[in-house]
């Protein structure tokens, strides 16, 4: 997958890109959650994501209500089989 570029609150649009070798590889369906830890209870953001014209290439929409460390986590399956990553991500 191909690293984000900086993210802002409220209501984003970004391109997430599946890779391999440099190519571009269609990895089927893709999922994705967004939370902020904090103490007492965490924050949610919303994440959907459709495919593009482009096989590999997924246009996602989040809304993230505050500036922040937001941890992501995708999921996809498809023809290839299926996987998983979480990391964090600043949001501005």
């Amino acid at each position: 997958m191909t690293a984000w570029v900086r993210r802002r609150h409220g209501k984003d649009t970004f391109i997430i890109e599946f890779r391999a070798n440099g190519n571009l590889v269609d990895v089927g369906t893709v999922r994705a959650t967004a939370s902020m830890p904090m103490p007492g209870m965490a924050m949610f953001g919303s994440v959907d994501i459709q495919r593009t014209d482009v096989a590999g290439r997924y246009v996602a929409s989040g809304q993230f209500e505050m500036a922040g460390t937001w941890r992501m986590a995708l999921e996809w399956e498809g023809s290839a089989g299926k996987g998983s990553l979480t990391f964090s991500e600043r949001v501005q």
